[in-house]
């Protein structure tokens, strides 16, 4: 089961649907203090909410003078809205993905018992040869496909067998699954590279072969400390983008 978005996630979607229901572009948003009344949640949630919108793109910040919805009208090159994700929360993209106003599905989904590859049998703290779990899936974004993920996690964690098979269903998320075997995802490790779309990515992707997409190389690390999940991720930068934000504490 999925687990619930955090309150602020949950505030900034009900922001969402205030300025998709009551404003349009250029006007401005009730204060922090009125939204605070209006959801029974703290200034504080508020304001990370704002926070989320802000990155999103969706609102503006006039420094003294408030915030106002900002104009989405023009297109930004085919690109989903910006999708904002809690670093220090560790779970389910297709939910991060629905948290953020969008709505994901699977256009693909295979799971294959291989001999484990090098790089994701070493990471895994296995031989190579030694047989794994490879599940691949391609997730869409509005209907626009947009990730391909590649996981690699052996046949049986903490003594009982991994139901790979599960993760087909988009319901399914590797948090979820790893808590009903006795295990908890606490950090996720991730390098980021720019490659060229080989064939099956290219194909699901609906690129040209070897049209360059943004690679994510991650590590999930159970509180066990062993990484039980190795994953590939390949993002169609024109459908979803990351944005690295930097702030000052408050």
């Amino acid at each position: 089961m999925i687990k619930p978005p955090k309150r602020a996630a949950t505030a900034a979607q009900a922001i969402r649907q205030f300025i998709a229901d009551e404003l349009q572009a250029g006007d401005q948003l009730p204060s922090e203090a009125e939204f605070a009344r209006r959801l029974g949640v703290s200034r504080v949630t508020v304001r990370e909410a704002l926070g989320q919108l802000w990155v999103e793109g969706l609102v503006t910040r006039r420094w003294g003078v408030g915030t106002f919805v900002r104009d989405t009208s023009a297109p930004l090159g085919g690109a989903v809205t910006n999708i904002y994700v809690d670093i220090a929360d560790v779970g389910s993209l297709p939910h991060k993905i629905e948290a953020a106003g969008h709505t994901p599905a699977l256009s693909h989904a295979k799971v294959d018992r291989i001999d484990g590859a090098d790089e994701a049998a070493r990471e895994l703290g296995l031989h190579s040869g030694d047989p794994i779990w490879r599940v691949e899936r391609c997730l869409t974004i509005d209907g626009v496909p947009a990730i391909v993920l590649r996981d690699h996690i052996p046949l049986r964690l903490n003594g009982v067998d991994f139901p790979a098979d599960r993760l087909t269903d988009l319901d399914a998320d590797l948090p979820s699954l790893m808590q009903r075997i006795g295990l908890r995802v606490v950090r996720d490790e991730a390098r980021l590279d720019a490659v060229a779309a080989d064939p099956g990515v290219a194909r699901l992707l609906r690129l040209a072969d070897g049209a360059p997409v943004l690679h994510a190389r991650q590590a999930s690390h159970a509180d066990t400390g062993e990484i039980v999940v190795s994953t590939s991720g390949y993002y169609r930068s024109d459908v979803f983008t990351f944005m690295l934000v930097r702030t000052t504490g408050t």
